[in-house]
């Protein structure tokens, strides 16, 4: 492969990798941490244009204060109204615990693959920012892969990619996203957002080449409301930060 490919095929990655990233950031309770990434990557995405939809959000994001965006947020995804649009996977494929626990497990199990540990973060495995962010931590893999490891380990990130998205964040993060921006009030970030993350579905399957099978977009019935308020913020991140360094 000529550099010249290699070169364009890893700023691909990159740029795949600062989306996912931004857009974890965004759908994620704006904590202290949080917030001050979703403001550098706002400024990373509008200097760089990574892609218009989310040129326009980066754009939104600037004008907002952290206490404007956590009071959009304790709207938008109420203590009442959560259950309506969990944004955690195991919501959307039913509500047996066995089956939730399980699937949880294969979401954590596919992190420990690639060296990622959740066991020590306060945010769910299958949470829509964890997911987000480990597909931006892939990306990287991907970019320092076409530098350094050559095709069989580029191959194997791609594939790797590809079942986690087939699998799991694809099938329902889509979904997650339309609901949100029915949810949220016209006019209000986390709407913009949610259309920007379905928007960014759709195109990644093009990307990667497959086609999930998308859940019903009906979660199941909770028992108990759930709220995704500060009490469930967490860690910014669990995929440890040396890691998302390219080298």
């Amino acid at each position: 492969m000529k550099s010249q490919d290699i070169a364009a095929q890893r700023d691909a990655a990159l740029a795949r990798a600062v989306a996912y990233d931004f857009l974890a950031q965004a759908l994620a309770y704006p904590a202290d941490d949080r917030f001050e990434d979703l403001q550098t990557l706002a400024h990373l995405v509008l200097n760089n244009g990574v892609w218009m939809p989310l040129v326009r959000l980066s754009a939104l994001v600037t004008q907002y204060s952290q206490e404007q965006l956590q009071h959009e947020y304790s709207s938008a995804l109420t203590l009442n109204s959560s259950p309506d649009c969990p944004l955690f996977e195991t919501a959307y494929f039913g509500a047996d615990p066995q089956q939730q626990t399980q699937r949880m497990a294969d979401v954590a199990g596919f992190y420990r693959a690639f060296g990622v540990d959740s066991t020590g973060s306060d945010t769910r495995p299958d949470d829509l920012s964890v997911e987000l962010e480990f597909l931006g931590f892939l990306c990287r893999k991907e970019a320092y892969a076409l530098e350094h490891s050559g095709p069989p380990r580029v191959a194997q990130v791609r594939k790797a990619q590809r079942f986690f998205f087939e699998e799991h964040a694809g099938r329902w993060a889509g979904v997650a996203g339309k609901k949100l921006a029915g949810l949220a009030s016209a006019g209000m970030f986390y709407g913009a957002a949610g259309t920007a993350l379905e928007a960014w579905i759709k195109a990644e399957q093009e990307v990667l080449g497959v086609t999930p099978e998308e859940v019903a977009g009906t979660p199941a019935n909770w028992l108990a409301s759930i709220s995704h308020g500060p009490e469930f913020a967490g860690a910014a991140s669990f995929v440890p930060m040396e890691e998302l360094a390219v080298r």
